[in-house]
């Protein structure tokens, strides 16, 4: 049945593209013009193993061939300019879903991961919910290198101002009256402190920002066309040719271009991170301790793309999603892997199982 599935969205996708537009820009934003389906069928080889039982790592690459020598895209010189506000002519975004704060509202990252105080700190016209409850697991965390630029890019830490810099932002909760410092640490995933945990910093929060932001979300991205390739290149043997795409990639988040090459070996290795499950910030019980193959290669996805709604898809794919644990969370069954059809959707049709 799941190949069966995986069989007809490859044969819709692919015979559509020959009509699709070739056209970027403005006019196509928001579209899905030709590179934006390769984009997604690019994506659905990559993960064939899983939907269909099936390596489809030449047909991945091909697609990504294709994307990369039209032209039409290239990786912005800062990372963070991805992210912006005004993120719709990005020469590195494939495809985003356009979202603005009076006309197409429903991205408010913020909202569920910031501190009510933080509303001061850019001036914002709403304030957010509560303490904030998305934060990174500091599992994660600790795998970045300190000199990985996209460490700070990507998460909100340390002692918080207002808008002015000066301004020391204070708590509200447990730490009522005092300075708010985001601390790495988290006791478990359960129940946190207000100002435990890194918060989002990615996408960037405009002064005067509403309640809805007006960030375009970059669904497919260059980057992840050539770590697409790059990841199929080091499965089918090329690790060399690998490690030099996910270098170029990396270079932009490292003062030291020295710091920014990564060795053929690191990407097939084992990954950085320190599973196990964790209680009162100590690890408890390590679980599943086996290697994780590729794992190197993995830590570069999460450093890349972390708030952009890949992981679960990755961690499925690298075989750790249901084997491994992390903070609050052990393995509960293989089954997790695949979406559960809602019980509603089950009594209203006897025929689903």
């Amino acid at each position: 049945m799941r190949k069966d599935i995986y069989n007809f969205i490859v044969t819709e996708i692919t015979e559509v593209i020959p009509g699709l537009n070739e056209m970027t820009g403005t006019a196509m934003h928001g579209r899905f013009n030709k590179w934006a389906a390769k984009a997604l069928l690019a994506n659905v080889y990559l993960n064939a193993k899983v939907y269909a039982g099936e390596d489809k790592w030449a047909e991945c690459i091909t697609q990504c061939n294709d994307i990369i020598g039209s032209g039409k895209y290239s990786l912005e010189g800062n990372y963070r300019d991805v992210f912006k506000t005004q993120n719709e002519n990005s020469p590195e975004i494939v495809f985003a879903i356009p979202f603005d704060e009076n006309r197409g509202g429903g991205f408010f990252v913020d909202m569920f991961s910031w501190h009510a105080a933080l509303r001061d700190k850019r001036a914002m016209q709403i304030t957010p919910w509560g303490s904030g409850s998305a934060m990174g697991v500091p599992q994660f965390i600790n795998t970045y290198s300190t000199n990985d630029k996209r460490l700070a890019d990507t998460w909100l830490m340390g002692q918080q101002f207002a808008l002015d810099g000066v301004t020391p932002l204070k708590g509200s909760y447990d730490l009522a009256g005092q300075n708010l410092v985001f601390t790495k640490d988290l006791p478990d995933g359960l129940f946190t402190g207000e100002a435990q945990g890194y918060r989002m910093n990615k996408f960037e929060i405009k002064i005067g920002a509403r309640f809805d932001l007006s960030n375009d979300f970059p669904f497919f991205r260059y980057a992840q066309v050539l770590m697409m390739k790059a990841e199929c290149m080091m499965r089918t043997g090329d690790a060399d040719g690998a490690a030099t795409i996910v270098s170029n990639v990396r270079r932009r988040n490292f003062a030291d271009p020295a710091a920014a090459t990564v060795s053929p070996a690191t990407l097939t290795g084992n990954t950085r991170y320190q599973y196990g499950y964790i209680e009162n910030y100590m690890m408890v019980d390590a679980g599943n301790t086996e290697v994780v193959h590729y794992g190197g290669f993995m830590d570069e996805l999460g450093w890349e793309f972390a708030w952009e709604a890949q992981r679960r898809r990755d961690n499925i794919r690298f075989g750790v999603f249901t084997t491994k644990s992390w903070l609050s969370h052990k393995p509960q069954g293989a089954d997790r892997s695949v979406f559960m059809i809602p019980q509603v959707a089950v009594n209203a049709n006897p025929k689903l199982k």
